[in-house]
């Protein structure tokens, strides 16, 4: 059973199941059966490594999103799905209509763009389905898929209503240029067809015990068409008029979403097989090779097989300087082979490539809410019913205190029902966040959470990883000393196991064969593994010497224990990046405390802390990362973290803006909040992020002022002198909310 409380997902069952992905032994169990434990209300949690499941029993009501964070923030994940559903409703509903699937068994997050009326929503696989969730919500939409694009539902939608518009714009002149009755059947077609899907907003909020600005439409419509066949006035004609100018703005509006939606979206691109055979790149396995020749798209994500070309990857990187590739090299789908000829190695299907995840991120960021949405949320919500009071005073004041007859009265009563704009307060935030996400994407920088525009603005402490994002991560073996003979061949032969960066040093070596036996890393420790029967140790001072009788005074950056003993030393540099310098002394003028936090444990952690000045905490392990950041937060700080999404992921998921400088490999097993492709992107991202907070307090401006102003002329208070008849006053209405839209455009 489901209740609903505080508009929050509560869920009443005993037992609730997981599908639990990342477990690989004991300790994992106990990690993840530990953190399902520490949510409030779970009584016992079972976990089954076998299964890959959890079983978790509750005593109490728990929601679903806090057991699916725990499960998270402990650095494993929950199996869940999501699917994109498009809604015909007004942006002021989406609130309402987010609570509806928020309360469904199942169903883990929940969120709405109501600019483009698109909610996506997240359920839990072992319990539910998307037409279960649609079924209990009571919702009525379409579902987005490969046969069903976004693009081609939003379309579809700016076609429905152009076909309407025309048909007002056909009849709506005739209506005035013909006698009484006549015009009335001519006007039938605009008030009954144009204007149904007015009247079907209206029934439908109204069912639904909500109001909504298709209630403002529908009645300020209705009141002219019959008030002008029984006050046998053009009213039937104004009605008409009205409905036109609305399908105006509506149908423009409707433009610049389906535009700006299928801006944000790949097609699959036509790939040549090995055998001659052409096909959809969706169509391609793992495995296929395919031929990409001059001036072709990259069909795939792969590996070069054979030929070297440069490649544009400005798609993924926003950088329009091509790239040299030869064999071996990684290469993504999208991007374009300038000169030269490949062979790919196909290494991951169509749906699950790079350009795939980076547009499923940015949709999913175009539904992240701004703290000042809520207050637009409680105005929205009580708007429309504010709207129809204004309008019943206006008509007793006309009516019965000044005295008008009738049809004044309803001409100023019903010009503030036309008037009022309850759409442009919710497409302000939602329209600017998408265009803002957009303008992002452009230069490189996938933001997957729209929120952090706001959030990074208040950061006052930036931490940052030190290899692979203050430096370059290519590590190199400036001097080494062996103490047992053959101690570094093995540890070259142990780290051939091992993808970290400074494993990638010791893989430069000539190394000779031998059989690893067992091999374990220890995330920014080291690693053991046994050998040809040997014990070998490589990592920092600290762990290779709690697990080694270190026995010689010789110290390097890298130690090697061999069978217990000392076993040789290696001392390795780094490059610091280009861009480095520039990025942090623009966050130190910014305000923001800058802190380096590495595993490295050497001299060079000081030099660089020293060179850029800068506080270092050096020797950390992610976990230690992790507590720094929770130590700063808990002091009162606001958090930036900027490092590896893999390995720094329990740190970046701490923080408040979590920051992932991209390998482009894998978007979905990085933690960060935002990806970049340089640290040069952190200060393009704080543009963007002042620019697009700015729009939306803009856009809120105008709609708050629009309706601020429009209402008082249309309820007739500078009468004569100005005043607004109901046709025209549902114009303006019409172009407030595409004003927004296209002031969320200009990109000043």
């Amino acid at each position: 059973m489901v209740t609903e409380k505080k508009e929050e997902l509560r869920i009443t069952d005993k037992e609730e199941q997981l599908k639990i992905i990342g477990m690989h032994c004991a300790t994992c169990v106990m990690s993840v059966s530990k953190s399902l434990k520490s949510v409030s209300g779970v009584k016992d949690a079972e976990v089954n490594l076998a299964t890959g499941s959890a079983k978790v029993i509750l005593s109490g009501n728990v929601r679903l999103k806090e057991l699916v964070k725990a499960v998270r923030k402990a650095g494993y994940d929950v199996a869940t799905e999501k699917f994109t559903i498009k809604l015909n409703v007004n942006p002021e509903e989406m609130p309402k209509i987010e609570r509806k699937f928020e309360n469904v068994k199942g169903v883990v997050d929940v969120k709405s763009n109501p600019g483009l009326g698109i909610v996506s929503v997240e359920y839990n696989l072992e319990s539910t389905t998307p037409e279960e969730i649609l079924k209990e919500a009571g919702v009525k939409g379409e579902i987005i898929n490969e046969q069903r694009s976004e693009r081609s539902i939003l379309y579809k939608d700016f076609y429905d209503l152009l076909k309407r518009l025309v048909i007002g714009i056909t009849f709506t002149p005739l209506t005035y240029l013909f006698p009484f009755f006549l015009g009335i059947l001519l006007s039938i077609p605009i008030q009954f067809y144009s204007g149904l899907r007015f009247h079907k907003g209206a029934y439908r909020a109204l069912k639904n015990r909500t109001t909504n600005m298709d209630v403002l439409v529908s009645l300020a419509s209705n009141i002219l068409w019959f008030s002008g066949i029984f006050l046998h006035s053009t009213f039937y004609a104004d009605a008409s008029l009205l409905i036109t100018f609305i399908l105006v703005g509506k149908t423009l509006e409707a433009y610049i979403k389906a535009k700006m939606s299928s801006e944000i979206r790949i097609e699959p691109y036509k790939a040549t097989l090995k055998d001659g055979r052409v096909v959809n790149s969706n169509e391609l396995k793992v495995g296929d090779i395919v031929i990409v020749r001059t001036g072709e798209r990259i069909p795939a994500d792969g590996i070069i097989e054979s030929g070297e070309g440069e490649v544009n990857e400005a798609i993924i990187t926003g950088e329009q300087k091509p790239v040299l590739k030869r064999k071996g090299d990684n290469v993504l789908a999208g991007g374009i082979l300038v000169n030269g000829y490949l062979e790919i190695y196909v290494t991951r299907n169509w749906d699950r490539s790079y350009i795939i995840q980076v547009i499923e991120s940015v949709r999913g960021a175009y539904n992240a809410r701004v703290s000042i949405q809520n207050l637009v949320d409680k105005v929205s919500s009580v708007f429309v019913p504010i709207v129809i009071t204004l309008s019943a005073l206006t008509f007793l004041v006309w009516k019965f205190v000044l005295g008008y007859n009738l049809y004044s009265s309803l001409f100023f009563s019903v010009a503030v029902l036309a008037a009022a704009c309850p759409c442009a307060l919710g497409l302000a935030s939602p329209m600017a966040m998408l265009v803002s996400v957009r303008r992002a994407l452009k230069r490189g920088i996938i933001i997957r959470d729209g929120s952090i525009l706001e959030e990074i603005r208040n950061v006052n402490v930036a931490v940052l990883d030190k290899t692979g994002t203050v430096t370059e991560g290519e590590y190199v073996i400036v001097s080494k000393k062996e103490f047992i003979n053959g101690a570094l061949d093995l540890a070259a032969i142990a780290e051939s196991r091992s993808i970290h960066p400074i494993a990638k040093a010791f893989h430069k070596m000539n190394m000779k064969d031998g059989k690893v036996e067992q091999f374990e890393e220890f995330p920014g420790r080291g690693i053991y593994a046994r050998i040809n029967g040997n014990d070998v140790i490589v990592g920092s001072k600290d762990f290779v010497k709690s697990n080694c009788d270190w026995n010689v005074e010789d110290e390097g950056d890298i130690l090697v224990c061999i069978n217990g003993r000392a076993g040789g030393i290696v001392n390795i540099r780094d490059k610091l990046r280009d861009d480095a310098k520039r990025v942090i002394n623009y966050m130190k003028e910014r305000g923001i405390r800058v802190i380096i936090a590495t595993g490295d444990s050497s001299n060079y952690a000081d030099q660089i802390g020293k060179e850029l000045g800068v506080e270092v905490r050096k020797g950390l392990t992610p976990d230690d990362k992790a507590e720094l950041v929770k130590e700063l937060r808990e002091n009162g700080n606001k958090v930036m973290f900027i490092g590896d999404g893999i390995n720094d992921a329990i740190a970046m998921r701490e923080a408040d803006v979590g920051i992932a400088v991209s390998s482009g490999t894998d978007l979905a097993k990085s933690a960060g909040k935002v990806v970049i492709n340089s640290l040069d992107d952190v200060i393009g991202l704080f543009e963007q992020a002042k620019l697009g907070v700015r729009k939306i307090k803009e856009n809120l401006a105008w709609a708050f002022g629009y309706n601020t102003v429009i209402i008082p002329i249309a309820a007739g208070l500078f009468y004569p002198t100005i005043y607004l008849p109901p046709e025209y006053a549902a114009l303006a209405m019409g172009f407030s909310s595409v004003i927004v839209s296209l002031w969320s455009l200009v990109p000043i």
